[in-house]
């Protein structure tokens, strides 16, 4: 599902946004060449597309194109004597290559198999090759009288409020949906749920978003590039309750069955490893980050089940998947994914909701009352550092740990003098005692040019931050989590704390009371924001009843748990 930003749950725009046409994406016509349009495709995006061509059931080529559209890539493919067959794009969602339209929509790191025969006719059959359906004009037209027949509140809530409702928008896509499955199938394909996208948002103009301006604005309901929106939700819950013989496509089972040809699982294993090694060459740059992102995103099964099972160290982590260093935001996505979509909650809570839950414990204790006074005339970053030291000295280290309270702070962020070379920080002494990452400050916090890196002496990594703070706390828990590390001794209950304010599973069944004084009636910690949390699931259980199921199986998957984690970043260290 989209996210969109600065949305409340209320409903979907602050002032609803009034609009006559929505602009629909470029069709060409049917039997037009690609190479007349190309030249009026220089501001379209290019993607990156591995594609594996057969002539008469045998492969003859196996490269990486970069395309405008799925039509330019038949051009490339397709040699003079030959039309296309049959056109396969390889699905995650049932790991096989399914059949699609010459018009599919593609994006970046896609796979497709193109099967070439011999043609007849030539110009007739590329005419044919280069044809591209347009959206049904039946899907364009009538939705109003259907909404007015069936949810005609939704013109009345507009007219009041300006808005359309949650709960009232989750009626709509089911209405609009079944009457989209009604017309067409459960398999509609990605044309006709454009177009019913678009028009939806012509019918009802305030559902249109724009995020600075960029897309059509209802890319929420459907994004043709990665196949996602509420439309594509709702579709995927109504085929799961399908009889077997009414589904198009069967779940890969066949790895699962004695006897099976393993080339399947080969050819799975060798398009991972082409993807890994993409990566590995794409610089990180603007241009290679839609690419790289999509590449992570594609891997993550892999990774993490080669986290989980092999416990590499997180420099040998590292090594495989480099960009992780280069791109820190890397790290939001694959929490975010690992967790269920809370990798924004610490952002979130730290500063609105726990400094001041955790100042008003913090003066009731007389041995660090004093950490609080003054925190009026602080900047952001020096208020978290204090509230930091209040943490550590709240919940102390345990006592096999060695470590003193005052000295906690240090094993979560230490400071060097500004000017301090990067490369210096990690000296040939590093490896004689382990020493999990923590952050580094290299200059004071009121330093105009101080920076925040990660760095993890024993594994030689160092990660640049560009970062307050707040920021990159954020960054060094989540690369715990990443690269499937142990929390240091000397933090562990500040760390568990900090998974409450992630309000992801607890690693010990140790309740802090800490955590239930934040709280506050030991029920449950932010209330507004768990609120907020319980609204939102609610709402989304009437639409999603068993998505729960699948990304609950993905994070186990991925070896989030954090009962059996164990610090690999030195050979000394266990």
């Amino acid at each position: 599902m989209c996210q969109l930003p600065n949305m409340t749950f209320a409903g979907w725009a602050a002032e609803p946004q009034w609009v006559t046409s929505v602009e629909m994406p470029f069709i060409p016509r049917a039997g037009v060449r690609m190479e007349h349009l190309e030249e009026g495709m220089d501001h379209e995006e290019m993607f990156k597309i591995l594609a594996t061509v057969f002539k008469k059931e045998v492969e003859i080529s196996r490269k990486i194109y970069t395309v405008h559209n799925t039509q330019q890539l038949i051009n490339q493919t397709c040699d003079a004597g030959f039309q296309i067959d049959r056109l396969l794009k390889f699905d995650a969602d049932f790991s096989e290559f399914i059949d699609v339209d010459p018009n599919v929509c593609i994006s970046d790191l896609d796979k497709f198999q193109i099967y070439l025969c011999e043609s007849t006719n030539s110009q007739a059959d590329n005419a044919m090759a280069c044809h591209v359906q347009q959206p049904n004009p039946e899907q364009t037209t009538g939705l109003e009288p259907l909404i007015q027949k069936k949810l005609p509140e939704i013109f009345e809530e507009i007219r009041i409020n300006g808005i359309v409702s949650e709960k009232t928008r989750l009626k709509l896509v089911k209405l609009v949906v079944s009457d989209l499955v009604e017309r067409h199938g459960f398999y509609p394909s990605s044309d006709e749920k454009v177009a019913l996208a678009g028009t939806i948002i012509t019918t009802v103009p305030c559902l249109k978003v724009q995020v600075d301006g960029k897309g059509q604005g209802f890319e929420h309901f459907y994004d043709p590039s990665s196949h996602t929106g509420f439309l594509e939700i709702r579709l995927r819950n109504i085929r799961r309750k399908l009889e077997e013989d009414q589904r198009r496509y069967r779940k890969h089972k066949r790895r699962r069955e004695v006897g099976q040809n393993p080339v399947q699982e080969v050819q799975d294993a060798n398009d991972t490893r082409e993807l890994i090694n993409l990566m590995k060459r794409l610089r990180p740059s603007a241009e290679n980050l839609a690419s790289i992102k999509s590449g992570m995103q594609r891997t993550f099964t892999h990774r993490r089940s080669w986290i989980s099972s092999l416990s590499p160290t997180m420099g040998e982590v590292f090594q495989e998947y480099p960009r992780f260093l280069d791109i820190p935001a890397l790290f939001d996505s694959e929490f975010n994914t690992l967790c269920e979509g809370k990798g924004d909650l610490f952002m979130r809570r730290w500063e609105a909701v726990i400094i001041p839950q955790l100042t008003a414990v913090a003066v009731k204790e007389k041995h660090i009352a004093s950490l609080t006074e003054g925190m009026d005339g602080l900047i952001d970053d020096e208020r978290s550092y204090r509230m930091l030291q209040i943490l550590t000295h709240l919940l102390p280290s345990i006592a096999s740990s060695r470590c003193s309270v005052k000295s906690a702070i240090t094993h979560l962020i230490d400071f060097v003098p500004t000017g301090t070379s990067i490369s210096s920080l990690c000296t040939d002494d590093s490896e004689s005692h382990p020493s999990p990452p923590h952050l580094l400050s290299i200059g004071s916090f009121r330093d105009p040019i101080r920076q925040y890196v990660i760095i993890g002496k024993n594994d030689k990594v160092i990660i640049p931050l560009d970062q307050d703070l707040t920021g990159a706390v954020d960054k060094l828990f989540k690369l715990f989590w990443v690269c499937n590390l142990a929390y240091p001794p000397q933090l562990s209950s500040v760390f568990s704390f900090l998974e409450y304010v992630y309000n992801i599973p607890l690693s010990t069944n140790r309740k802090s009371k800490l955590s239930q004084a934040v709280r506050g009636d030991g029920e449950g910690g932010c209330e507004e924001e768990e609120e907020e949390e319980e609204e939102e699931e609610e709402e989304e259980e009437e639409e999603e009843e068993e998505e729960e199921e699948e990304g609950g199986g993905r994070r186990r998957g991925g070896g989030g748990g954090r009962g059996a984690l164990v610090y690999h970043g030195h050979k000394s260290a266990g």
